[in-house]
């Protein structure tokens, strides 16, 4: 008997403490004039989900008290991943990563409440690198580095925490090192 109250008391306790779902579309919805998410008159907490039929994907964020806060997701119908990301309080906050459909890396990166931190890596959908950042503690940019997807390097920029730049945007693309090694005369 007592097992049998167990297990309900922990399946009622595992149902009241989901979080709530609500979708885009619920008459439930609206939003204040602050721009705060609503759902039936009080700030939304819980998970909004909305579906894009025409991509076949569905977006779910995560509310607290009407805004943006916790984990947001994009997937496929079928489950594939193609971002995840978390928000602090309506901004970007801690590491983010998107995906291609094949499920290769498309993108890293991390924020600080909002502000770029650390590596800005970009790829191509074969794996080939596209873009490379990195970041002041200020959120400015430090180094900028892009690619074609020949594996050309096209733009090359060193940045001062003032703004002022060294490189050479758009200038003769540079000719890729030789995987195999030449014979020197």
């Amino acid at each position: 008997m007592f097992q049998a109250i167990s297990f309900l008391f922990g399946l009622w306790l595992f149902i009241s403490c989901s979080p709530l779902r609500v979708e885009a579309g619920d008459p439930g919805l609206s939003e204040d004039s602050n721009h705060f998410l609503l759902y039936q008159g009080n700030r939304l907490n819980g998970i909004f989900v909305q579906t894009n039929p025409t991509l076949l994907e569905v977006y779910e964020t995560e509310y607290y008290k009407g805004v943006p806060h916790g984990r947001y997701t994009a997937k496929k119908l079928n489950g594939t991943v193609l971002e995840e990301r978390n928000i602090r309080y309506g901004q970007k906050h801690g590491k983010q990563i998107s995906y291609f459909e094949n499920g290769n890396l498309k993108q890293k990166s991390e924020f600080d409440n909002g502000k770029p931190i650390g590596e800005y890596v970009d790829y191509f959908d074969n794996g080939q690198i596209a873009t490379y950042q990195t970041f002041y503690d200020s959120g400015k940019p430090k180094v900028s580095k892009k690619w074609n997807r020949r594996g050309q390097i096209y733009l090359n920029h060193v940045f001062m925490e003032s703004g002022e730049s060294f490189g050479r945007p758009g200038s003769k693309l540079c000719e890729p090192i030789p995987n195999e090694k030449t014979n020197s005369i």
